[in-house]
């Protein structure tokens, strides 16, 4: 039985990755060509599950996603996690 994601797994996850960069070069290339008279900055740094938000003006709605989003994604990986280990068991 083979370990980890299938080579099929594998070039769509690198295209996805790849095609995710192209997107925020060329949204960063439109925000630099759009004149506006305000300027914010802001940052987010994922450490494992915990969310650090720096700068910017947020939303309560997009700071409660902010905050939400890594912790379901936390919680759906040890789902899929175990139940990768209890399939593994009963075979």
């Amino acid at each position: 039985m083979s370990r980890g994601p299938s080579p099929a797994s594998r070039a769509l996850l690198s295209m996805l990755g790849i095609l995710f960069i192209f997107i925020g070069a060329v949204l960063i290339i439109l925000g630099l060509l759009s004149p506006t008279g305000k300027v914010q900055a802001g940052g987010l740094i994922l450490i494992g599950p915990i969310p650090l938000i720096l700068g910017g003006e947020l939303s309560p709605i997009m700071l409660l996603i902010i905050i939400l989003l890594p912790i379901i994604i936390f919680i759906l990986m040890l789902f899929f996690l175990f139940q990768r280990i209890s399939m593994e068991e009963r075979s």
